[in-house]
């Protein structure tokens, strides 16, 4: 089980203290009030003004009183990763030659929810040139980064790294600009919380082992991740959150991702692994920086095991669109399949059911693979409701496109979704419901979709032996199919208790 707060401050400050050895008194400063980071100042550095980002950091973890880590020429700073009250530091100006150092937030004591670390980027940039993430979380608590650009020109670069328990942090109206990023590589991602930095899936906690998380309690909100290379691929994993699959099924982590924007991706948006009560809401999600396909694969949102131990899992209110760029057409698209969303065995429960709810999806242009508007597998206490699917199309004369495949649904509603507007070449399931066990279809529309292909068929519900159904409400009009269609086909039902 996660240790409460007040606990995992006491254990991470015990290991920093053994650590260090108990060096000296003196050492035993703490940092507290307002300091700031300002590169272009032309005067001398001080003790509250540091003159790099790395000086600033390192200063904040400092032990000693005789050897100094700072690089911008200013004093020594005791911080001994302590603070006594809340620290804000305000960037006055960008740095124009790069760092190329990783800033480092190992474990603080004397953080909490009203003893916090803050970090105003004051609408500045922050330029850095190294592989990986320049801002890398390995224990740090309470910690808010907000209003900050962050360009990394490296070939292989990153934006933010959170491992270790990292907890309670939170970052805010920022920017992340990978701007020389010309090759796809599995290394890169504009966040993760994994347990190593080059590798934004690894799941579990390198330092707990199988009691921790990379991260829980996290907030990211209102960012911008882009690339700015012309037609650059984008980074293979846009945004990865990962749990520890030791505990994920009974422990929280609780992490939110909302109204985010993700205009570059090459393989998956956003990659879950392992997850309990993560939030990921109202984000819009596309490839909007380039005017070239990425993948012939994409996935929009790939959730694989969720749970909801203490807050619903959701993802909700998204919008995921114009893919594989913006203005293709069925003749210039380069998407062979998709999965706008993936939802591998999502776990909900009778007090916090997980929730698909209120998601956009438009303008999805594709060739001959079989796609996936949602792939839903095995949920339980799961709602779907009000969703959109709008403009999907496809050419492939033997692409089986599916907008709803829902595999062995139990105590599931599917309320209020709408597909219309939408093209098909091949067999065409607006809904594909198989095995479903105490479900509800309720209110659902398919409207003026079409599928062309003289031996193709077009089914607007599909509903494969379920026990225990209510099915009303459901409309099916303004349909075409060159084949064979079938409005409502429910095959073998059976009444179940319910």
């Amino acid at each position: 089980m996660k240790l409460n707060n007040y606990m995992k401050q006491k254990f991470k400050g015990a290991l920093l203290l053994i650590s260090l050895g108990l060096s000296s008194a003196s050492a035993f400063a703490q940092m507290s009030g307002s300091y700031t980071i300002d590169p272009a100042n032309t005067g001398a550095a001080t003790a509250t003004m540091f003159k790099n980002w790395n000086s600033f950091v390192k200063s904040l973890y400092n032990t000693s009183t005789t050897v100094n880590p700072r690089t911008d020429g200013g004093p020594i700073v005791v911080g001994n990763a302590t603070i006594s009250s809340s620290v804000t530091v305000t960037v006055v100006s960008t740095n124009v030659t790069a760092e190329a150092t990783a800033l480092n937030f190992a474990p603080i004591t004397g953080v909490s929810s009203t003893a916090t670390i803050t970090i105003d980027g004051n609408y500045q940039t922050f330029n850095y040139n190294a592989s990986y993430a320049p801002f890398q979380f390995t224990g740090a608590d309470y910690v808010t980064i907000k209003n900050l650009t962050i360009i990394n020109s490296n070939a292989t670069p990153g934006g933010f790294w959170y491992s270790n328990q990292s907890d309670y942090n939170t970052v805010t109206g920022c920017t992340v600009n990978f701007s020389a990023l010309a090759s796809a590589s599995t290394l890169v991602s504009y966040l993760s919380m994994s347990t190593s930095v080059s590798s934004p899936t690894s799941y579990g906690s390198a330092a707990t082992g199988t009691t921790g998380q990379p991260g829980s309690y996290n907030t990211f909100s209102s960012n911008t991740f882009l690339t700015s290379s012309v037609n650059s691929p984008g980074p293979y994993y846009g945004i990865s959150l990962n749990g520890n699959s030791s505990n994920y099924s009974t422990v929280a982590q609780n992490n939110t991702f909302t109204a985010n924007k993700i205009q570059n991706f090459y393989y998956y948006a956003i990659f879950q692994y392992y997850t309990n009560g993560n939030s990921i809401t109202s984000n819009d999600i596309s490839r909007a920086n380039t005017a070239v396909g990425g993948s012939s694969t994409l996935y929009g949102i790939y959730n694989y095991y969720s749970y909801s131990t203490s807050r619903s899992a959701e993802i909700s209110k998204n919008s995921i669109h114009d893919l594989p760029f913006a203005g293709a057409t069925l003749t210039t698209t380069t998407l062979t399949s998709y999965y706008l969303t993936y939802d591998y065995y999502v776990y909900g429960n009778a007090t916090y059911r997980s929730q698909i709810v209120g998601n956009s999806f438009y303008n999805i242009y594709s060739t001959t693979g079989t796609s996936y508007g949602n792939y839903v597998y095995y949920p339980q206490y799961l709602d779907i409701k009000g969703n959109t699917m709008d403009n999907i199309q496809s050419s492939g004369a033997s692409a089986t496109m599916y907008m709803w495949y829902v595999y062995y649904p139990s105590y599931t509603v599917m309320d209020g979704n709408t597909v219309k507007n939408s093209v098909g070449n091949y067999y065409w399931y607006s809904w594909y419901i198989y095995y479903g066990s105490y479900i509800d279809v309720l209110n659902n529309v398919c409207d003026n979709v079409k599928q062309n292909y003289t031996s193709g068929y077009l089914y607007s519900f599909y509903i494969y032996y379920p026990t225990g159904i209510r099915c009303n409400g459901n409309t099916a009009s303004n349909n075409y199919c060159g084949y064979y269609m079938y409005s409502f086909y429910l095959y073998y039902g059976s009444v179940g208790t319910y």
